[in-house]
């Protein structure tokens, strides 16, 4: 047991020292370099490599690169600045619920990092506190990650859980309604709660410049096709998790095989990608400078690490027995303490991708249900603790009224979590899984 708990610490370690040095990079690196000190000095043989959701991950964050370098999102911004200054009054559930939609379509929080400036706008014109639709957005943007089959996080965690017969439709059954519910939860306890005093005059001066850049922008049909073409893939995607009777078999050694939805990600990315090649003149280079690409790379490798190193340690024979007599037997015991303790690592890791990558590996192999997991799904967003994110970052620089601080996301985002748990549970036993 105890060369046990050190090896997970020297995992752990690795992990936050990697991500404070380069992001999730680092954090991927690191974890590499210590599968050397697994392998040679603590006589670990190697896991398993994590190949499907490294190649499940590149796919979207090509896809997704190559529609930011044509302009499509940016299209998508102006289209969602235009519903968001429509509905003033109501900016505190609007703006959550137009961030949940075009980050569920998308797959990235970097468009939510975009509209904050016209969140801000848009509240400080119908004198309301910028930082309550602030907050509830930033939060909302976690909740979508979660439940986006373009999402990097989403995309590992589907990936893991279809190796225990858990379909992308049954994640999503209970995944995606309990995010909405959350949402407008979270949407109701920011209404209610602090107070709607703000300095009009200096906020003006601040978003008035962001925002302008966006709205005199013109779009060609050609972008706008691009991003039908994304959707559409992200649409056919979603169809075929949904209804997997759909998906088409083969006959393979007398045997019938049907194609994997880890098969089907890859090959629709690529095709919204193919298309925005064809229909836009970029360069290679204008993708891979992306920020959506540079960040599927860091993911990439926030899963490749961690997700090697996990497997190295927990699936050792004498780690494992530890894991489901001992770990296993006080989890049974007290289920809820998984909660906590998938909370705290995500903390401290921050990142969604990298703590499922930590996590998700060892709740399973803890014995618990996959669609336990599926049900508190959302403890993987508990990052808002130390300020790291940058669209949390952001929406506190951006309130120049100062209310939004750094730890005004804590007692919000810990009530949003807490009602997923409860939600996630009761639509799990409603479906009766």
């Amino acid at each position: 047991m105890a060369l046990f708990i050190i090896e997970i610490i020297i995992m752990i370690l690795a992990i936050i020292l990697g991500l404070r040095i380069a992001g999730a990079l680092g954090c991927g690196i690191l974890a590499i370099v210590m599968q050397l000190v697994m392998i040679f000095g603590f006589g670990l043989a190697p896991g398993d490599l994590p190949v499907t959701a490294v190649l499940i991950i590149l796919s979207i964050g090509i896809a997704g690169g190559t529609l930011q370098a044509t302009g499509g999102i940016d299209y998508l911004v102006h289209l969602a600045s235009k519903i968001i200054e429509r509905f003033p009054k109501s900016i505190i559930f609007i703006s959550p619920m137009i961030v949940f939609l075009f980050v569920f379509g998308i797959g990235t929080s970097n468009i939510a990092l975009s509209l904050e400036p016209i969140i801000a706008k848009t509240a400080l014109k119908a004198n309301i506190s910028p930082k309550k639709p602030l907050i509830a957005s930033v939060l909302t943007a976690n909740l979508a990650l979660l439940c986006s089959p373009a999402a990097s996080a989403t995309a590992y965690i589907i990936s893991v859980l279809a190796n225990h017969e858990i379909t992308m439709g049954q994640y999503l059954s209970v995944a995606l309604p309990t995010a909405l519910i959350s949402m407008l939860a979270l949407s109701t306890f920011c209404t209610l709660v602090g107070r709607n005093h703000f300095d009009r005059d200096r906020m003006t001066q601040v978003v008035e410049a962001e925002v302008a850049q966006i709205e005199d922008t013109y779009f060609s049909p050609r972008v706008k096709l691009g991003v039908a073409a994304f959707l559409f893939g992200v649409g056919c995607i979603l169809m075929f998790g949904m209804f997997p009777d759909l998906l088409p078999t083969f006959n393979v050694d007398g045997e019938t095989v049907s194609l994997e939805m880890t098969e089907i990600v890859q090959l629709f990315m690529y095709l919204s990608t193919a298309i925005n090649l064809l229909l836009m003149k970029i360069e290679p280079s204008d993708i891979l400078s992306t920020r959506i690409t540079q960040s599927a790379i860091g993911a990439l490798f926030a899963v490749l690490g961690p997700g090697w190193l996990g497997a190295t340690i927990f699936n050792a024979p004498e780690n494992m027995k530890i894991m489901k007599e001992d770990i296993g037997g006080l989890i049974a015991e007290v289920p809820w303490l998984v909660i906590i303790l998938v909370a705290i690592v995500t903390m401290i890791v921050i990142s969604q991708t990298a703590s499922a990558s930590i996590m998700v590996p060892i709740v399973m192999s803890l014995g618990v249900p996959p669609m336990n997991f599926v049900a508190m799904v959302q403890t993987l967003n508990y990052n808002f603790v130390i300020p790291a994110q940058p669209t949390l970052l952001f929406a506190v620089s951006l309130d120049e009224t100062r209310q939004t601080r750094a730890t005004s996301f804590i007692v919000p985002g810990t009530v949003t979590i807490t009602v997923s748990v409860l939600v996630g549970f009761s639509i799990k036993w409603l479906l009766g899984y």
